[in-house]
């Protein structure tokens, strides 16, 4: 039985953070509960026994700490809400774990706490930055839209993207905070969101999501380079739709990303050592707006939580071999799920 948690929206139904237990023999979750009622945690992070997920309490804004048991359920640790600039929208956590990054969407800012490394607490709130990059001529890109930060592969910066500024900012950081390096720019109107690297350090997979693309991009000391894009939905396609989630899987033969709206995850081919893709196809997720999605550490599951509709937490067999995935639970709900980790 492998464990996992879905954080969520607690706009309406939605708990914090969900648990479950996925049956691996069975393909399918045998357990979905409420594991811990936290406000706002729309994304989580795990540091082996303690989950780290965004959190808020009336105006005040920030992160909280919790202690995984035995059993896999959480108790809370600590909570640092030191901001009323608003709640986050993506966590992770540096390579010596030392430090806690978060990325806020609506205030177009990125946040660093300092960890106790011993007990996974969180200590403070070092910094937080306001982006100020010029932003594209999108009607959501009224002002820049922290979405992501998380190290860089070589361990020397952390690399933020922004969806009002259609950019990747990467910063040196110690323990006085951030400090700008370089930055690397997309298309107008892109809406750059999350990035997925490589296992090899030298190609990342960047994607977009107002033009639903997948940049593939080389990354070298700080700076993308884009060398190709896909899109991620079918060329005739004129609906409503924004991309959302990208993982690769385990043996970084295939990626997979989510779209909104297409309400689809669309499999890519990985060539040539990470340099090129080549979409494989593009499969229903089995419920309404996937929000994000996650594969089982053996490879052979992914599981799909969806935001809206009844919310469905779809669970897929995935083929090693062709990349391609097959519908096989749809039996659980979790409210408003946004954030799928193992």
């Amino acid at each position: 039985m492998t464990n996992g948690y879905i954080g969520s929206y607690t706009k309406k139904n939605g708990k914090g953070i969900y648990r479950f237990e996925l049956n691996e023999n069975q393909s399918r979750i045998d357990l979905l509960e409420t594991g811990f009622e936290l406000e706002a945690s729309t994304y989580l992070v795990r540091n082996n026994e303690v989950l780290y997920g965004i959190n808020k309490e009336g105006e005040q804004c920030g992160v909280a700490s919790l202690k995984i048991d035995d059993n896999g359920e959480l108790h809370l640790l600590n909570k640092c809400l030191s901001s009323k600039a608003g709640t986050g929208c993506y966590v992770s956590i540096s390579e010596d774990k030392r430090y806690l990054f978060e990325a806020v969407y609506g205030a177009g800012i990125i946040r660093m706490y300092e960890l106790n490394t011993h007990t996974g607490e969180i200590i403070r709130l070092i910094q937080e930055l306001a982006h100020g990059f010029p932003t594209g001529t999108h009607e959501r890109q009224d002002h820049p839209h922290a979405h992501y930060i998380n190290q860089t592969p070589d361990g020397k910066y952390v690399a933020v993207t922004d969806l009002g500024a259609d950019r990747i900012v990467t910063y040196k950081f110690d323990d006085n905070g951030f400090e700008f390096y370089k930055e690397s720019l997309f298309k107008d109107s892109d809406g750059t969101r999350h990035i997925e690297f490589h296992d090899n350090g030298k190609f990342a997979y960047v994607v977009h999501e107002l033009s639903n693309t997948v940049s593939v991009a080389e990354y070298n000391d700080g700076k993308f380079e884009e060398l190709e894009r896909h899109l991620t939905i079918p060329e005739n396609f004129d609906g409503d739709t924004k991309l959302a989630a990208v993982r690769l899987s385990h043996d970084q033969q295939f990626l997979y990303v989510s779209n909104r709206g297409h309400d689809s995850i669309a499999i890519f081919k990985v060539l040539d050592n990470g340099q090129h893709l080549e979409l494989v196809t593009i499969t229903e997720s089995g419920g309404q707006f996937p929000r994000d999605f996650n594969i089982a550490s053996s490879d052979d599951l992914l599981v799909c939580a969806h935001e809206q509709g009844d919310s469905v937490v779809t669970v897929f067999e995935r083929n090693k071999e062709t990349g391609k995935i097959t519908l096989c639970d749809n039996t659980r709900v979790a409210s408003e799920g946004v954030c799928v980790i193992f």
